[in-house]
């Protein structure tokens, strides 16, 4: 209880210094026992709101530097400006002493490190706000690298995640944008990916799997997980000898090295259905001629057969400026909270594309393009599944290191011939012959159902338990119009029960100030004030509607 008061003080401390104290406040519903002294609010901060944002995640530690590297992949739910900035937050913290180290290494496998491992450099290779990274070498003599999770950092990400949760229900509260973007959600979805990416089992899960699928490629390494040496606080993996490409030599051929990353990229999206999420230079060595690395495994995306199919339907929409398909496709990509004006959709996109697809492909930017397209579909009410957006922020990551290896490298022309397997496959005649299946199955699970739901109804009609829904605008405005006349009766028979009651007190009672019928003075006064409320109630509460976030903050 009293790490929570502390945590909340030092946030409260934090919000109120970069000026967003008060907003939150109102949000998280903060406890009152709380009793911290705020500080003056912009001191000596930069004007920049955006920066201002990303400094503050910074300082309020781990859980709030994954949120903005999150929020970082989201064009649909975040300006450009701020995705910009997100883009340069900074995880490194100070590193922990090596005796802490050695601690954990005991706790999570159980014996001394000394009896596991031949030698561990005490000085790290890299620390972050979850874990730290060193260098050792096994008993048998193997090169690895272990990574170490810091001591109580998972107590600090549950009770920061408790306070997003409130902060999204105050904003699903309050905005308008909640119907398409679903605050709530976007934290569940955060939520579960921090949980993952707190248990090392999992990342060494997604290792294996990734290497499972790249049987056979020599093109790329794919470090071995240590399973003897690996806990839910310590991964230890082989170490990969290599040039991070951030650092590559001048004779590396880059447009070779861009080429084969590329194909990487389209063989983990339309074959493996399994990608990685953070494909960042750091992530990426180059190990020698046509041969690259890949490390980190704590997120990777997935897609299904169907959503690979999508993807591809929706490119070559783009690619031969189809409007029309292309927005019956973002339609069934997303998830609409309420119908959709495929028409309006339509337009908007034709419009896209008269601005973008009118100029040559190496003077367009993909980024921009992917994040008007999901602002088209938060202005349609689209909501965007995670693993698209999860995707976007990959690919957006990886266009930036190809553009740095080979700006004129047409990825189109590399992705030309996944498109048409996946298409050829689609109309295959075994996989014809398994949608036939399915949809007999289908048609056979139907006509044994029909004659039950039917018999259901007969029943409900003869009982007088059917009822039938219905909705629309035209509803919505009449359920307004009977509120409004119960709202005026109401302020008729309260009002005219308080001028009543206040005439047959004034008659009983001789009670006066000066001269005046304190008794009916008083009723009058209640009943008409009755009527002025509930009568002003009725005609502003149709009228009143959530706030909207695009316009209140910075989306545009």
């Amino acid at each position: 209880m009293l790490q929570d008061i502390q945590r909340w003080r030092r946030i409260a401390r934090i919000l109120a210094r970069y000026g967003y104290w008060e907003f939150i406040r109102r949000g998280t519903g903060l406890p009152a026992h709380v009793g911290v002294e705020l500080p003056p609010t912009d001191a000596g901060l930069p004007e920049s709101k955006p920066r201002r944002f990303r400094m503050m995640l910074e300082e309020l530690g781990p859980t709030f530097i994954k949120l903005g590297q999150v929020l970082s992949a989201r064009p649909d739910l975040v300006a450009p400006n701020y995705i910009e900035e997100l883009k340069r937050l900074q995880d490194r913290c100070e590193p922990l002493p090596y005796p802490v180290i050695q601690e954990v290494l005991l706790q999570s496998l159980g014996a001394e490190p000394e009896t596991l491992f031949q030698s561990i450099n005490p000085h790290p290779l890299a620390t972050a706000s979850i874990a730290q990274v060193h260098e050792g070498t096994t008993v048998g003599g193997e090169r690895v690298v272990i990574k170490v999770q810091r001591p109580g950092v998972a107590e600090i990400v549950r009770f920061d995640v408790d306070v997003l949760y409130r902060i999204a229900r105050f904003l699903g509260s309050v905005f308008e944008e909640a119907a398409t973007v679903d605050p709530v959600g976007v934290v569940e979805e955060f939520d579960k990916a921090l949980t993952e990416e707190l248990n090392f089992r999992h990342e060494a899960a997604n290792a294996r799997e990734f290497a499972r699928l790249h049987e056979g490629r020599s093109h790329i390494e794919v470090p071995r997980v240590l399973g003897e040496l690996s806990g839910a606080m310590v991964l230890t993996m082989t170490f990969l000898e290599g040039t991070p490409l951030s650092r590559l030599p001048e004779d590396v051929d880059r447009k070779e090295l861009a080429l084969l990353m590329v194909r990487e990229a389209f063989d983990q999206v339309f074959v493996d259905g399994v990608f990685h999420a953070d494909p960042h230079p750091g992530n990426l060595l180059y190990l020698g001629p046509s041969k690259i690395g890949i490390l980190d495994y704590g997120l990777l995306g997935k897609l299904n057969r169907q959503m690979q199919e999508t993807l591809v339907v929706f490119v070559l929409a783009i690619a031969v400026r189809d409007a029309d398909s292309a927005a019956r496709t973002l339609y069934r990509l997303g998830q609409a909270e309420e119908r959709v004006d495929i028409a309006r959709l339509r337009d908007d996109i034709s419009a896209l594309f008269d601005r973008y697809l009118g100029r040559m492909i190496s003077s367009i930017d993909s980024q921009y393009l992917v994040r008007e397209i999901l602002s088209l579909a938060l202005k349609h009410h689209i909501q965007i599944p995670a693993q698209y957006a999860m995707l976007g922020r990959a690919a957006a990551t990886l266009e930036g290191i190809l553009r740095e290896l080979d700006p004129e490298l047409d990825g189109a022309k590399v992705a030309k011939p996944y498109a048409e397997r996946l298409l050829k496959d689609r109309v295959a005649p075994d996989n014809v012959q398994s949608s036939l299946y399915r949809a007999l199955l289908q048609l056979d699970g139907l006509s044994h159902d029909l004659p039950l739901q039917l018999s259901q109804i007969v029943a409900d009609l003869s009982s007088n338990r059917f009822g039938v829904r219905v909705g629309g605008r035209s509803f919505d405005h009449l359920t307004e119009s009977l509120l409004l006349a119960s709202y005026n009766v109401s302020a008729a028979i309260v009002g005219a029960a308080f001028i009543v009651g206040s005439f047959i007190g004034l008659a009983q009672l001789d009670w006066k100030i000066g001269g005046i019928p304190v008794v009916g003075v008083a009723g009058a006064l209640v009943g008409l004030s009755s009527i002025f409320w509930i009568t002003f109630r009725a005609m502003v509460r149709p009228r009143i509607r959530k706030l909207s976030a695009t316009r209140l903050f910075f989306w545009r």
